[in-house]
């Protein structure tokens, strides 16, 4: 359960999507400042909607509360982005930010949500709930960047705690649980076991009845190409894989983790 604590902002975002005349639409909305969704948008002939998630308060600060609700009808096609990265402001009173993240795929659905940088600033606590539900022939790319602080102005790791809990179920049943608690305070982050030498972190998450035809040993060699990243390639299911990355530098984790994004995109 999220630790709710005193609401100062409550976003909220609710979309639902469908297929209509060949096209992926967004028929249900539902928005509360300061959270709000864009119209669809689309590349040519392909019927994926693009949609853009915005964050008009710039970031969130104590106590504050985004809940996104995402739903997808049998043979939906769905690529979310967010419009920046999200931006974590300091605890002053010592209250936590929550963020909740539900996803519901149908027979055929594909949701793709595109990776973009959480920067928890100095003295923040925040604590985020992603759960995913999918049937067995939907198709899930699902990708995050998590930032020690804001490194140019020498915030490393200076936040307070940072949570996140990450559900995936595949027809009722739990297939991944990937849970994280960094106490920055409280922890050597440079051990061994922990992150080293690292700052950044990064995770993709693929679920699809095509995984069973991924080279995986390619990708693995692909993710390694990279020398100045640690990273590697797992296989939870036959239908299901994960990739992490270890970082030093954020501009080259984005670079792997898009490139890598995009390649398997294309091939599922």
């Amino acid at each position: 359960m999220l630790n709710l604590g005193k609401v100062n902002h409550f976003g909220k975002l609710e979309m639902g999507f469908e297929v209509r005349r060949g096209y992926t639409r967004l028929v249900h909305v539902y928005q509360q400042p300061p959270l709000k969704a864009s119209r669809e948008l689309y590349e040519g002939n392909n019927p994926t909607a693009t949609v853009f998630i915005m964050e008009s308060s710039g970031g969130m600060v104590a106590g504050d509360r985004n809940e996104i609700s995402i739903k997808l009808a049998p043979e939906s096609q769905v690529r979310l982005k967010q419009q920046s990265a999200l931006k974590i402001y300091p605890s002053h009173t010592g209250e936590v930010c929550t963020q909740a993240i539900t996803v519901e795929l149908e027979e055929e659905a594909r949701l793709e949500w595109l990776p973009e940088v959480t920067i928890p600033f100095e003295r923040a606590k925040f604590q985020v709930d992603t759960t995913i539900h999918m049937k067995e022939s939907s198709t899930l790319i699902w990708g995050e960047i998590v930032a020690p602080g804001r490194e140019m102005r020498g915030e490393i790791f200076d936040y307070q705690t940072f949570q996140s809990k990450y559900k995936l179920y595949v027809e009722g049943t739990l297939i991944a649980f990937d849970s994280f608690h960094f106490k920055p305070q409280e922890m050597n982050f440079s051990t061994i076991g922990l992150l080293e030498q690292a700052l950044y972190v990064g995770s993709l998450w693929i679920v699809s009845p095509l995984v069973k035809n991924l080279p995986i040993r390619d990708l693995q060699d692909m993710i390694q190409q990279e020398k100045s990243l640690q990273a590697s390639v797992t296989k939870l299911t036959d239908q299901a894989i994960h990739c992490r990355w270890l970082a030093k530098e954020q501009r080259i984790l984005i670079k792997e983790i898009n490139c890598m994004f995009e390649h398997i995109s294309a091939y599922l």
